[in-house]
């Protein structure tokens, strides 16, 4: 980031020198407009500086002028995008240093990692409100974005992977984007938020804008792999949901815990295994035959559905949130 703010600077004084003025004929005319152009960069090069407060981190721009920090780690044309989750009682707040340690492992492991902070959580600003529920609805524009990007970056194989409502938006681009090889959900709900949240400015008489994934999962081409705890909450249900309504290739993982999204990968006891079943998947997507359901609690019936529960969102911060 000071690289780039050095840059522009260097430009900005090349420009405005006595020398390359004094050269052209133009010169009274152009006098007040470099000022102003000379301006207008630094300020944006400032802003661009300070929004941001790590070495690695940079900024990316959505389809409707939204600014979000991202950030890459690792080597490689191999990308792996991440999306990260909505706050929970266990992970709050919640950005892409979420997945810190999964990130590091990919690493390793030679996949080169872009991963970021969703609209109005981290270090992006908020777009509607300083509630991050009213942004939820658009952050499947991050994920645009984050694909255009790696392609654009050199990205030859593209993998996505999202946790909770990271997982829901992966699902509802994935039924577009083809770029993809292959696609993760984990813990994700079929669609957020569940419903309204109280006073919102964006509730109109039509209702208020989710992210939607299932009635779009059976149109995602790539290999899906879907992994939820059996006792949190709904996860396991809309999982078995999504595994369901999706084509094949597709892979369940059911585990015996009630953690959400990063909090199963990084859990010392099922951790290992999870994160293996992940990189098993990115190293052989098509290894999957038909449709594949791995059950480690055999105790629990995913076809006893049941419906996201009546809490509100915008009580994130009183309850459990791992509905999203």
């Amino acid at each position: 980031m000071r690289e780039r703010l050095t840059r522009v600077l260097e430009s900005v004084r090349a420009q405005a020198s006595p020398t390359a003025m004094l050269a052209s004929r133009w010169t009274p005319f152009l006098g007040a407009f470099v000022a102003l152009a000379a301006g207008l960069a630094l300020a944006v090069a400032l802003s661009l500086a300070t929004s941001v407060d790590s070495e690695e981190a940079f900024v990316l721009q959505s389809s409707d002028g939204a600014r979000f920090v991202a950030e890459v780690n690792g080597d490689g044309d191999v990308w792996v995008l991440l999306g990260h989750m909505y706050p929970t009682k266990n992970t709050k707040p919640t950005h892409r240093g979420i997945w810190d340690q999964f990130a590091e492992r990919l690493v390793v492991e030679g996949y080169r990692v872009l991963r970021w902070d969703f609209r109005c959580h981290g270090e992006s600003p908020c777009v509607y409100s300083d509630r991050p529920i009213e942004d939820v609805p658009d952050i499947y524009r991050e994920w645009e974005a984050a694909i255009d990007y790696a392609i654009d970056q050199g990205a030859a194989t593209l993998y996505g992977i999202g946790v909770s409502m990271g997982g829901t938006s992966l699902m509802q681009v994935a039924a577009y984007r083809d770029e993809f090889s292959a696609v993760s959900a984990i813990s994700s709900p079929n669609q957020f938020p569940n419903k309204p949240p109280k006073d919102s400015d964006r509730a109109t008489d039509e209702g208020f804008d989710k992210i939607e994934g299932l009635s779009t999962v059976g149109e995602i081409q790539a290999p899906k792999l879907f992994i939820a705890g059996a006792r949190n909450q709904c996860a396991y249900w809309q999982s078995n949901r999504y595994f369901r309504a999706a084509g094949e290739p597709v892979r369940f993982v059911i585990y015996e815990t009630d953690l959400h999204g990063t909090e199963i990968l990084d859990d010392a006891e099922i951790g290992p295994d999870a994160v293996g079943e992940v990189l098993a998947f990115l190293a052989d997507p098509n290894g999957i035959l038909g449709k594949e359901k791995r059950n480690l609690a055999p105790d629990a019936d995913p076809d006893e559905e049941c419906w996201p529960p009546e809490d509100n969102e915008d009580d994130v911060d009183e309850d459990d949130s791992t509905r999203d």
